[in-house]
């Protein structure tokens, strides 16, 4: 017969190790009733009648008894333990600057701002986002945040002929030909033969009027890289200046087919039609192309202005309506639909989107466009002159001659 000791019991723990000694005694235990000390080898054993009562059942006593204990310690080793999340590895600034092409490549121009602004977060000391994001930006005729942007390329990298050429162009936009000419010939120093400082020159004596200059820096930059997206198109911009439309007819169409994905391309051409040519219908069509490449407030208030000055003011009002639910600070949108809506005789809503659109545009405004917000107001029902006589004088002030305006401000001297 043997016995088996059995140790105190422990303290609550939750080790896994002391809770497997206190299962080995546990289970020693019942090993021992089991083999009763007084049966174990005996032979003159003979079987007794089982004691009734709670005796027997103590085992069972033991089972519920480890339940509790566990269900109230829950060690470590019994609880499920959750699955560490995986981390997730932080995304590169070359990842952004792929996904940007990538979007442009899509006309997804909305994901490459975005992407382009987050590559600047990353690598605020690398131009080619800031270069980029500047370029959009002019294609949206945004020249403010153009002109911030390519301030921030060249303020990381003022050695850059990109950084240089991209805030020359967007000076140029801003009419502030002296500055921009001094940044060129400062990337030209810096690289002679590059390509898009040679483009942007060309464009800013363009607008200066010295044409024949012109024309030879853009050559030099098509010698260079005859594909060349921005020389081809200051080509076309140079030929259309110069009041050579037949030959900037050509020239637009083969910037087109070098870049058929840039919408502002096709809004240049329709310009040169409808403006330089007269030719309204095929105007519209080119606008419609550009709508069917890039749909967006820009294009579709191209559209709708085409549709206007051809004389189909229905169509105009419905795209020009696209254009503001897209973006209702979209100015010149709500401009070109008050001028639309006032061709239909539409003055009540004419008057409103015209007071919104001037109001977003500032001085940008055409003295048409002012002097019609006015006389919006005078026929309308009821008049308001006193609404219509601000814009009324400030076309005034603009063009003393305008008769529009000067009607307008005879009306509402009268009672």
């Amino acid at each position: 017969m043997f016995r088996i000791q059995v140790d105190p019991p422990v303290a609550r723990t939750s080790d896994p190790s002391e809770w497997q000694i206190l299962g080995k005694t546990l289970f020693a235990v019942c090993l021992e009733t089991v083999y009763n000390g007084d049966m174990y080898l005996d032979r003159t054993y003979r079987p007794r009648r089982r004691t009734r009562g709670l005796g027997r059942l103590w085992p069972l006593i033991f089972i519920a008894l480890i339940g509790v204990v566990l269900y109230e310690e829950q060690p470590r080793w019994l609880i499920a333990q959750s699955p560490m999340p995986t981390p997730t590895p932080t995304r590169s600034a070359i990842f952004f600057q792929a996904s940007a092409e990538s979007a442009l490549r899509a006309n997804n121009y909305d994901a490459a701002f975005r992407a382009y602004a987050e590559m600047s977060r990353l690598e605020p000391t690398n131009p080619d986002s800031f270069i980029a994001l500047a370029e959009l930006h002019l294609m949206f005729q945004d020249t403010e945040q153009a002109l911030q942007a390519a301030q921030q390329a060249v303020g990381v990298a003022p050695d850059d002929p990109d950084a240089l050429a991209a805030r020359a162009r967007a000076l140029n936009w801003e009419n502030e030909n002296d500055d921009a000419a001094i940044d060129a010939f400062d990337a030209l120093e810096i690289d002679p033969e590059h390509v898009r400082t040679l483009a942007v020159l060309g464009e800013i004596y363009t607008d200066i009027g010295r044409r024949d200059i012109a024309e030879t820096y853009i050559n030099q930059a098509l010698a260079l890289d005859p594909t060349d997206i921005l020389a081809l198109r200051n080509r076309a911009y140079l030929l259309e200046q110069r009041g050579d439309y037949e030959a900037a007819v050509a020239a637009y169409e083969a910037a087109i087919a070098a870049a058929p994905h840039r919408f502002d391309l096709y809004i240049e051409f329709g310009r040169l039609l409808r403006v330089g040519l007269g030719r309204f219908d095929q105007a519209v069509e080119v606008y419609r192309a550009a709508v069917k490449v890039y749909e967006a407030p820009i294009t579709l208030d191209a559209l709708g202005d085409g549709l206007y000055n051809n004389g189909d003011h229905l169509q105009a009002v419905r795209e020009l309506r696209k254009a503001i639910e897209i973006d209702p600070d979209f100015g010149l949108a709500q401009i070109h639909l008050g001028m639309a809506l006032y061709a239909r005789r539409n003055y009540e809503d004419a008057a409103t989107h015209l007071e919104k659109g001037l109001r977003l545009v500032g001085d940008d405004a055409r003295v048409e466009q002012i002097y019609t917000a006015g006389l919006a107001y005078v026929y309308k029902e009821p008049r308001e002159c006193d609404k219509a006589i601000p814009w009324l004088q400030k076309a005034l002030a603009l063009d003393t001659t305008s008769s529009p305006a000067l009607d307008g401000m005879t009306r509402c001297s009268q009672p």
